[in-house]
């Protein structure tokens, strides 16, 4: 189909972008933490982080990805991903992550087609956000784009990075064709360079991720792996939304926008504010870097 045009850069509008919430709190655990006294166990680690970022959510099928791998964010997850299905043609939902949006152009080279441009074909391979990147929420027709996937033999990768910034969700990811979870601690807490992350698989695949992982050494970040349990003991997993919603419920009355299901967002869907477009219908804010106080709102 045509070429991709990546989202522009909105992350110096006070909205633009999605970011962890720097919240002085979590800061100043993160900095009494920052050295673990003892080695962590990563496969301990894994296992507590699988089970924590469930809670409160009816995810059905999840028991079934028990491959538990340690990932830098979720963006080593996708770069595996994608180095086994280069040779597949890239679907995606408008408005998803900008980083797919590169891949497509730079990896797939555009050998790519929107959900919507085309029906779901023989060796294509697809990448979701869920919760979806562009809105917070469910992507549209998700089940039936699923089930095609799976009449199809299409591969799926499901990127679960905001599913713990997320009111309650309920979905079915008891599908064939699904493949791969990943999701990371890197917008719920202010961990963005600790790269924290975990992949989540059906079937067990001998990579150089799993290697890495299942190694008598780990061949990883302890400290990170270390943060990360410290953080996911002490905060449970509806941290974010219980902390923030009041708040985003204000700010969008504020701003005439409707709260997302993820709590750091607001979803205009009246065009007041068409320059966070990421290239649907509706535009997505931000409240972030405005909530803690690293930028300015005018």
């Amino acid at each position: 189909m045509g070429i991709v045009h990546t989202l522009p850069n909105l992350k110096d509008k006070p909205y633009g972008g999605a970011w962890s919430i720097h919240a002085p709190e979590h800061i100043e655990y993160i900095k009494e933490n920052a050295k673990p006294l003892l080695k962590p166990n990563v496969k301990d680690f894994l296992n507590d982080y699988a089970h924590w970022m469930k809670q409160g959510h009816k995810i059905n099928g999840i028991e079934q990805y028990k491959h538990l791998a340690f990932s830098n964010g979720t963006t080593e997850t996708f770069d595996k991903f994608y180095m086994q299905n280069t040779h597949r043609r890239l679907r995606l939902w408008r408005g998803e992550y900008f980083y797919h949006q590169i891949v497509a152009r730079e990896n797939f080279y555009n050998n790519f087609a929107w959900i919507d441009e085309d029906p779901i074909q023989d060796m294509d391979v697809v990448v979701v956000s869920l919760p979806f990147s562009d809105t917070g929420n469910i992507p549209e027709d998700f089940d039936q784009v699923m089930r095609l996937c799976c009449v199809r033999n299409v591969n799926v990768m499901i990127d679960m990075a905001y599913l713990n910034l997320s009111k309650p969700i309920e979905v079915n990811l008891d599908y064939d064709c699904i493949k791969v979870i990943t999701t990371s601690l890197s917008k719920i807490f202010p961990i963005e360079t600790y790269r924290v992350g975990i992949r989540m698989m059906k079937d067990y695949i001998d990579d150089t991720l799993q290697a890495y992982t299942d190694s008598a050494n780990p061949y990883l970040n302890l400290n990170s792996i270390h943060i990360g349990q410290k953080l996911i003991e002490k905060y449970n997993n509806n941290h974010i939304v219980e902390t923030y919603t009041e708040l985003q419920t204000e700010y969008c009355k504020t701003l005439g926008v409707t709260p997302s299901n993820c709590t750091i967002f607001g979803i205009d869907t009246k065009s007041k504010y068409p320059e966070y477009s990421r290239g649907n219908k509706t535009s997505r804010l931000c409240f972030s870097r405005i909530w803690d106080g690293r930028i300015n709102e005018k």
